[in-house]
């Protein structure tokens, strides 16, 4: 899981680094409202966790320009403020969730997997091209027909629609897709990729999984 961690509180923030990376994700640490919206529009992550009092611009105000340019990203709103008013005024903003500090690691997670539960029951599908990705029967659909994927060939396409434009390494796509880390003499990465890369180009003749070598893969789709 790629995560956007937008807090002043240097020492929260590092320490909440510290739990997501023993938990074996990926974090990105914002430290002002600005900082934040620049990292939100370089890369992709599936869940911000977005401090309410922040420098330049504050929570409330980076939810709202995110949301009306068009970003989905599930948000989860931390903040010391724990008025009602304030919880109404953080979901009118467009967050999915609102913590009260001082809260637990645990309960940070498990608030983070409700809001992902939620958002992928509403999104059935992932567009790009002439493809669409059901994400309930676990298939590819294209103009020639169905195209059946194996469970992994389908964690491995969502991750990389998901992080479409960016260069994505062997061993993020262990943690994010396996759930495990990479064996320098495992070569499951690769197998995976050259039948994913076989089925898609079956279908078109878009080369859609290019090959970094050095770094890893970069998928392009529109």
């Amino acid at each position: 899981m790629e995560i956007l961690i937008a807090e002043d509180e240097k020492h929260l923030a590092e320490s909440l680094k510290k739990n997501f990376n023993a938990e074996h994700h990926s974090v990105y640490l914002a430290y002002d409202g600005v900082e934040t919206l620049n990292a939100v529009k370089k890369f992709v992550f599936d869940i911000i966790l977005l401090d309410w009092r922040m420098p330049k611009k504050n929570g409330l105000e980076v939810c709202k320009e995110l949301r009306k340019s068009g970003i989905q990203t599930p948000i989860i709103l931390l903040t010391a403020l724990n008025d009602i008013s304030n919880k109404v005024e953080a979901l009118n903003a467009g967050a999915d969730d609102y913590i009260t500090k001082p809260f637990s690691f645990e309960e940070v997670m498990a608030r983070i997997n409700a809001v992902l539960r939620r958002y992928y029951s509403t999104t059935t599908t992932i567009s790009f091209d002439n493809f669409t990705l059901n994400l309930i029967d676990h298939v590819l659909e294209s103009p020639k027909g169905i195209i059946k994927l194996s469970d992994k060939e389908f964690e491995l396409l969502r991750y990389f629609l998901t992080h479409k434009g960016l260069i994505i390494n062997k061993e993020e796509i262990c943690k994010n897709v396996w759930n495990i880390e990479c064996s320098p003499l495992s070569n499951i990465v690769e197998v995976t990729v050259k039948n994913l890369r076989h089925k898609l180009e079956e279908h078109s003749p878009k080369k859609y999984i290019k090959t970094i070598y050095g770094e890893g893969y970069i998928f392009f789709g529109k």
